[in-house]
C-alpha cells in the first residue's frame, strides 16, 4: 500500500486496514499462503508460474503475488492473487494503479486485469521490437 498524499485526510477505518494489511503481509500466516499457493499452481498448470506480465519465472523467494482484492484479506482464494515479478513489473502495475484515482473507481479487480493486459502487450511489443 502506498502512503497517503500529503494533507489527503485518512479515517480509522482506512488506517486500520493498512494496519491489517502490513500484519498479515509480515506474518507466517501468508509465508505459508503463498507457500500452498504455489503448491496448487504447479498442482493445477503442471508448471512453475511465471510472471503475468513479462513471462519470468517466478519463484517464492524473488515473486510477489498481487492481490487483485484485499476483500478477503487473510482469507484471499487462488483467484485473488496474481504472480509478478518484484522489479519491475510489480512496481509498474502499482505505479499506474495508483497514479489516477479513476483507476480504482473501475474496481480493483477490473483495474488490475486491464493494467496487467495493457503491461502484456507492451512486454510483447518490446519482445518483438528486440527480437
Amino acid at each position: 500500500m502506498r502512503d497517503p498524499r500529503p494533507g489527503l485526510p485518512w479515517s480509522r477505518r482506512r488506517a486500520q486496514r493498512r494496519v491489517d494489511y502490513a500484519t498479515w503481509m509480515a506474518s507466517a500466516a501468508w509465508r505459508q499462503r503463498r507457500a500452498d499457493w504455489h503448491e496448487r499452481w504447479v498442482a493445477t498448470f503442471g508448471s512453475e508460474p511465471v510472471c503475468l506480465v513479462c513471462g519470468k519465472s517466478w519463484t517464492l523467494r524473488n515473486g510477489d503475488l498481487h492481490h487483485r482484492s484485499y476483500r478477503r484479506l487473510g482469507h484471499e482464494g487462488d483467484a485473488d492473487l496474481i504472480p509478478l515479478c518484484r522489479t519491475p513489473c510489480h512496481q509498474q502495475l502499482h505505479r499506474i494503479l495508483e497514479s489516477n484515482p479513476a483507476w480504482l473507481k473501475l474496481g480493483r479487480v477490473h483495474a488490475t486485469d486491464v493494467i496487467i493486459a495493457h503491461l502484456r502487450a507492451e512486454a510483447r511489443h518490446r519482445e518483438n521490437a528486440n527480437g
